[in-house]
């Protein structure tokens, strides 16, 4: 497998491109996963997500980048190195959180993904996915374009970028993991670039 993307090599300037494509849209984390939580990531990165909590919430992740695993745990955070196919690298958590993983994922991974989180989320699984992603799915030249620059920008090191979703994929793959995992709802919202997907288990 060739060697994972410089932004993933490099923290601070992961942090900044994600700054600069998302124009800082993990704000709007804070308030769907609230106060008081328990909140665990797979495929966590470095932990960026921990600074978009209220204090009063506990946060712990795993991921498989070396370099991002250490980066954060020097700055005190409660993450380590798992792979997010594995279930007992998993804890028991009020909500899981799946941020910029599943278009890194073939579809049976993603699935399986979700059902593994499933099984240790308390109230719910929010995803958060990038609908800039969308601009490499189609069949013309800039959407070809797109996909090839997306591709080895956004290559971790582990996943090869099989599939890039329409609007109109992200709908049904959304309303499939809902159904197969028979969570009991499910809220959809697009804000600052993203998908913010709530399922929810009562």
């Amino acid at each position: 497998m060739t060697k994972r993307a410089y932004i993933f090599r490099n923290p601070w300037l992961y942090s900044l491109s994600i700054r600069l494509l998302h124009f800082d849209g993990f704000k709007k984390i804070k308030d769907i996963i609230g106060k008081e939580k328990n909140v665990f990531e797979p495929a966590c990165g470095f932990g960026r997500l921990q600074r978009y909590l209220y204090d009063s919430c506990s946060y712990s992740g795993i991921d498989l980048n070396e370099i991002f695993i250490n980066f954060g745990k020097k700055r005190g955070l409660d993450i380590r190195i798992g792979n997010v196919l594995e279930e007992t690298n998993y804890i028991k958590s009020d909500i899981i959180i799946l941020c910029d993983i599943l278009h890194h994922l073939t579809k049976d991974k993603i699935q399986e993904v979700v059902s593994i989180a499933t099984k240790f989320a308390k109230e719910k699984i929010v995803i958060m996915e990038p609908t800039f992603v969308g601009l490499a799915s189609g069949k013309g030249f800039f959407s070809r374009l797109a996909a090839k620059v997306f591709a080895r920008v956004d290559f971790d090191g582990i996943n090869n970028i099989e599939h890039w979703f329409t609007r109109q994929d992200y709908q049904k793959l959304f309303k499939h993991l809902k159904e197969t995992n028979k969570f009991a709802g499910m809220k959809i919202q697009i804000s600052k670039g993203y998908y913010f997907v709530e399922l929810i288990r009562v």
